[in-house]
């Protein structure tokens, strides 16, 4: 009732909203408060669901409970059928165990099918509602796609749980017996919207040992989450007022401001998916809760492999474990890649192993992000551009040695930077408009003028922003750069504020607060954008 009557009022818990401040301040107060670490997950618990009720509603909240319940007798079967083969197993020889495993693994891999069965067919179901036309699913939340309702981060938490379930039948963890337990890892708030993917063997384990509270801990945290609202509301939503106006009407523009537009949406991104990754890794360190680490200086990557390797690096860590390593790690791939070795040498037979299961990936990373033709596209975009880079390393590096081309220099890292940087423009540019005909016009438009005059004539401050949002766009992305190239440095940024005398620190933390609160794009006209990936 109270849950109904603020959301109809307009106040939610997306990450970057003074509604969340003040939910989570509430939320670590009681926390906190609280001695015995049975009452303290209860209260994550509690946390956890009216979280998700109050952003995703009723509809949305059966969905997550359900397929907790589907989790949860999955793994619980598996491990009754490991447990009965440990008792049976028991005073033989490690040989005669291996042997003797074979016919449990099989009745454990019918209950893992089964459960992948039904938790990927949610998935798909509501992935594929809005193409397929599926009955509209009544719900008091606004996230739809389609006519299907979409469960907060339901990708998100849907892999999470694949990969624990995975896990279990691969014996590279046991099944938790608590239903509550597994419950709490699932809908754990700070995770559930926009991840991380979480490993739920890290994340039970602490869960089940919270710290007290801690003041530099929680510091830390603080710290973190207000880097986060910085990338958010000054930097994120103010350039995707121009790179919004940009791509809902791209036959209207052309030259260098589709270039603008293209660069604009892709530092946006970047900004509003970090962001939100600061503030959520922020807010679990607060409670003793540390998240895996989704991006690590992505824009200073030189090659398509290594970018992905710095972008969201828990969505390419769980298809690398799960999926990739599976696929070349089979026998017929092995023995294959041992003929192509033989007879070809390393690299082909790296090429050769490698290509199939890296553009199935890519397939499925498309699909996972979206089901329109223009993300299978896009997927395959990256797939082939990683491929072809490993197939043409050993050219480019003969080709570097012939012409003395200085590879380890700045100046040709930078190249090599700023190459990588606009294929991932050019591949934004494959999703922005929401098809591929829009895609097709906006290169239409990249080469039909230049209109190099919008630099000059102030025609580029009509379009959302004015000329000072300019300048402070600029501002906020300077600091971000100088903050990605100090960690880049490996320098501990956090640590090193957290060591000046406290008069000092304050100042700093009150001045970002103050800056944020005075060139953040927010307020009773503005409706704030959730975040990029929130409906995922």
């Amino acid at each position: 009732m109270i849950v109904k009557y603020l959301t109809d009022r307009g106040i939610t818990l997306s990450y970057h909203t003074l509604g969340f401040i003040l939910f989570f301040a509430l939320f670590l107060l009681i926390f906190f408060v609280m001695q015995a670490n049975i009452i303290r997950r209860g209260v994550i618990l509690v946390g956890n669901l009216v979280f998700y009720y109050w952003m995703g509603g009723r509809g949305a909240l059966v969905v997550v409970i359900a397929t907790s319940l589907i989790v949860y007798a999955g793994a619980a079967l598996m491990g009754s059928v490991y447990l009965q083969f440990e008792r049976s197993s028991s005073g033989l020889t490690n040989r005669e165990k291996k042997a003797h495993l074979g016919k449990y693994r099989t009745r454990a891999r019918v209950f893992l099918i089964l459960t992948l069965v039904l938790l990927f067919g949610i998935l798909v179901y509501i992935k594929a509602g809005r193409l397929l036309h599926f009955p509209q699913v009544e719900s008091v939340s606004d996230l739809r796609m389609g006519k299907i309702l979409v469960p907060l981060g339901i990708s998100y938490y849907t892999f999470s749980c694949a990969g624990y379930l995975l896990d279990i039948y691969w014996r590279k963890t046991t099944a938790e017996w608590n239903y509550f337990n597994l419950l709490l890892g699932i809908t754990f708030f700070p995770a559930i919207v926009e991840g991380p993917i979480c490993n739920y063997r890290k994340l039970f384990r602490q869960l089940k040992e919270l710290p007290g509270a801690d003041y530099t801990r929680v510091c830390f945290g603080m710290q973190r989450m207000i880097w986060g609202f910085f990338k958010k509301l000054v930097i994120a939503d103010r350039l995707a007022v121009y790179s919004g106006a940009v791509f809902a009407d791209p036959g209207s523009y052309a030259g260098v401001e589709i270039v603008l537009g293209g660069v604009a949406n892709a530092l946006a991104l970047y900004a509003d998916f970090s962001g939100c990754m600061d503030i959520v890794i922020g807010a679990s360190e607060c409670m003793g809760i540390t998240l895996e680490e989704n991006f690590r200086q992505p824009f200073f990557a030189e090659t398509a492999a290594e970018f992905w390797r710095r972008w969201h690096i828990t969505l390419g860590g769980w298809f690398k474990d799960y999926v990739y390593m599976p696929m070349i790690m089979r026998p017929s791939a092995m023995k294959r890649a041992s003929g192509i070795r033989k007879k070809r040498g390393a690299h082909a037979s790296q090429v050769a192993q490698s290509t199939f299961p890296l553009l199935i990936v890519w397939l499925l990373t498309g699909l996972w992000h979206g089901t329109g033709p223009d993300y299978v596209v896009w997927g395959l975009y990256w797939g082939f551009l990683i491929v072809l880079g490993m197939i043409a390393e050993p050219f480019f590096t003969k080709l570097e040695a012939f012409f003395g081309i200085p590879v380890q220099t700045s100046g040709w890292r930078f190249v090599r930077r700023l190459r990588t940087f606009f294929l991932f423009v050019i591949g934004r540019m494959l999703t922005a408009t929401g098809s591929l005909e829009g895609f097709a016009l906006v290169i239409r438009r990249l080469f039909s003028s230049n209109r190099l005059w919008v630099l000059f004539d102030e025609s580029l401050y009509t379009h959302g922003l004015d000329r000072k949002d300019f300048y402070v766009a600029l501002l906020g992305l300077l600091i971000l750069f100088v903050v990605d190239l100090l960690h880049e440095k490996n320098m501990k940024i956090r640590g090193t504020i957290a060591a000046q005398p406290l008069v000092l620190r304050w100042c700093v933390y009150l001045g970002a607060i103050l800056f944020i609160l005075v060139f953040g794009i927010y307020g009773i006209t503005y409706d704030a954008s959730n975040f990029a990936y929130a409906a995922f």
